[in-house]
């Protein structure tokens, strides 16, 4: 087999020519010249790959290297910042700073750099070492602001303390200011503060004046001759803050002083108005205390007396003293007395003349005695506590609407009875009969206008078995319900139990009659048809005009609306009154009417006709034995009730009270 040869190019070699072969020589030149060429462009390819691959490799190793500077350059930082952070918020003491800052480098773990040669890892070693000292620059940067704050710290501290120092009372400023002179306090300073050190100290200094002046402002607020002290040491040339504070400090401070002068200069005088009008207001008291007769105790004596001190009035102390006694004995008096007592006065002063003062005196006996006979005719009870020491027990309605709240109610009552009476006793008839004290009154009367007419007929109930007569009862309902006309008729009713004659309880019916009438539940005739009926039963029995016949017609008029009301009665337009309904009323309103002499005349209350007449007929037959007076003249006189004498009645002869003839005195039928 043929075979190409591998070298010796330009040689030919001739084969034999062979029979079965024919020869062709062929010039390989330019083929072996080819493949060199080939040959020689595939290794190009491949050492060109190979080189790019190492620049590549190379481009990344110094990439990764520059990354890793970065973040080391940032960790740096950080630390620095850090460092500075806790420099500035004081966690870290500025000469610890450099410290601190080598041991948190000495943490960070080393840079690792592979793929660079020897000179390319010694300049990242060389970065490295620039950033460390750059974040030391900054560390030591910060360190020197820490020290400045530090110094500023240090001397603000000083100054505060030192500040205080001068706030307080008897503070020697110049001392507590020599202390800031110090050598070693200017170099701080003016480390601290530089150039404005020098103001800062002067103006520390001033701040001590001005506190030691404020100081004394506080100290002398209440004191008119300190603060004028002050006023001279801020002013005057000689002063003792003359060179010591700036013009305007001096100028705020000389401002509160002189405004606080004017404040207490008006405070001083309002003080010793306010003194004199509590002077006037003693004397008041003294003469109040003097209109009771009741001796003052010693502390009202002391205080009085400590009050009139330093006063334009301190000498009336003495004087009013003695008039109280005078007027004390006084009120001890019978009332008639004691106005004997001060006209005497009177009259001796217009006789020889009087002064100021004795003529005062006499309007202070006098105004004593008004309001003792005031105090004595209107609340008797304050009165006697006011003269024994002894009041009565606080009145307890709490239990009314029991039969024993009732019952103590009622002891309680009948207690002040008593008491009232007594007084009246001493002091005469003028003397009011009402067992309760004004604000009782108001209680009371409260009571009495919200309450049901059960719990009214239970209070009315308590009070009438409590009270002596009905003289008593009745100024006692009265001064309760003066204003609640029917409410005192039914009152007088329950104090005398009255009944109708079909058992019909007349102060409930009286009550629930008041209640139609005021809210006109049921209609009703005209107050013109009730007044005619009224007089047609009643006729001059009670005379017109008069307090009890108005008393009379209101209970008429309570009664038969409370009954019609109870009946169910209807009523229309110009209907007149129900006959029966009516007469039940007149009879329970007044007792009822009978006839005699003819005239109509108020029988005893439910006394029956045939008893009132053979009563009046035995009467009038004695009256006429000893009278001598005819017996038929006798009973043709109409008959008069006698005013608060139930039964009793005048004779009466051409509308004038028979007099008895033998006796001269008015002829009276006593019926009962």
């Amino acid at each position: 087999m043929a075979q190409i040869p591998l070298g010796n190019f330009g040689q030919v070699n001739v084969q034999q020519e062979t029979p079965q072969n024919r020869v062709i020589q062929v010039d390989s030149r330019a083929q072996n010249q080819a493949a060199q060429q080939a040959a020689s462009a595939v290794q190009n390819v491949a050492l060109g790959y190979l080189d790019q691959v190492n620049k590549e490799d190379q481009a990344l190793s110094r990439v990764k290297a520059s990354n890793a500077l970065i973040d080391r350059e940032s960790q740096i930082k950080t630390i620095a910042n850090d460092l500075d952070e806790q420099m500035r918020t004081g966690q870290l003491s500025y000469d610890k700073s450099e410290e601190a800052y080598q041991a948190a480098v000495a943490q960070l773990p080393p840079l690792e750099t592979p793929g660079l040669d020897q000179a390319q890892q010694g300049e990242i070693g060389n970065s490295i070492k620039r950033m460390q000292l750059g974040g030391l620059d900054k560390v030591r940067e910060a360190s020197g602001k820490g020290r400045i704050m530090a110094a500023q710290s240090d001397l603000t501290s000083r100054m505060d303390m030192l500040g205080k120092d001068a706030a307080l009372p008897g503070a020697d400023v110049d001392q507590i200011n020599a202390r800031m002179d110090a050598e070693d306090i200017d170099v701080a300073g003016r480390l601290a503060f530089g150039e404005a050190w020098a103001s800062k100290k002067q103006e520390f200094k001033d701040d001590n004046w001005t506190t030691h002046a404020t100081q004394r402002v506080i100290e002398s607020r209440e004191s008119i001759g300190s603060l004028q002290k002050l006023e001279h040491d801020l002013t005057a040339e000689d002063g003792f803050y003359a060179k010591k504070l700036d013009p305007d400090k001096r100028n705020q401070l000389l401002n509160t002083v002189s405004g606080r002068i004017f404040q207490v200069k008006e405070q001083q005088q309002r003080q010793a108005e306010m003194r004199e009008m509590k002077a006037e207001r003693i004397l008041t008291q003294m003469d109040r205390q003097a209109s009771t007769g009741i001796p003052p105790t010693p502390a009202d004596q002391q205080r009085w007396k400590a009050g009139l001190a330093g006063t334009s009035a301190a000498g009336e102390f003495a004087p009013r003293m003695g008039q109280m006694i005078e007027s004390q004995n006084l009120l001890r008096q019978p009332i008639p007395v004691q106005q004997q007592y001060v006209d005497r006065m009177r009259l001796d002063m217009a006789k020889n003349g009087a002064s100021p003062a004795q003529q005062a005196n006499v309007a202070r006996l006098q105004t004593a005695i008004d309001n003792n006979i005031k105090l004595l005719r209107d609340n008797p009870l304050t009165f006697n506590a006011m003269r024994t020491g002894q009041d009565v027990a606080p009145l307890d309605v709490t239990g009314i609407t029991t039969p024993e709240g009732q019952a103590k109610l009622g002891e309680q009552i009948a207690e002040r009875f008593d008491v009232v009476n007594s007084v009246r006793k001493a002091y005469g008839p003028e003397v009011a009969r009402v067992p309760f004290k004004p604000e009782e009154v108001a209680l009371l009367s409260s009571v009495m206008t919200q309450a049901d007419d059960g719990t009214k007929l239970q209070l009315l109930g308590a009070i009438a078995a409590s009270s002596p007569s009905g003289a008593d009862y009745s100024a006692a309902i009265k001064s309760l319900v003066a204003d609640q006309p029917i409410t005192v008729l039914a009152g007088m009713a329950q104090f005398r139990g009255l009944k109708g004659q079909d058992g019909t309880d007349v102060p409930k019916m009286l009550l629930a009659g008041g209640k139609v009438l005021a809210d006109k539940s049921v209609p009703l005739p005209k107050d013109s048809i009730f007044r005619a009926a009224f007089d047609e039963h009643v006729g001059t029995s009670l005379a017109p005009g008069t307090p009890q016949r108005e008393q009379a017609y209101l209970a008429f008029k309570s009664l038969y609306a409370g009954t019609a009301a109870k009946k169910g009665l209807a009523y229309d337009e110009g209907d007149d009154l129900d006959d029966k309904t009516a007469q039940s009323a007149i009879d329970m309103a007044t007792g009822g009417v009978s006839e005699r002499g003819g005239a109509k005349v108020i029988k005893p209350y439910g006394m029956a006709d045939d008893a009132f007449d053979k009563v009046v007929d035995l009467e009038l037959q004695g009256m006429a034995e000893r009278t001598k007076f005819p017996l038929g003249q006798l009973e043709d006189m109409p008959l008069s009730p006698v005013p608060g004498r139930e039964g009793s009645y005048y004779l009466m002869n051409a509308g004038r009270v028979q007099i008895d003839p033998t006796t001269q005195q008015p002829m009276v039928v006593k019926v009962k």
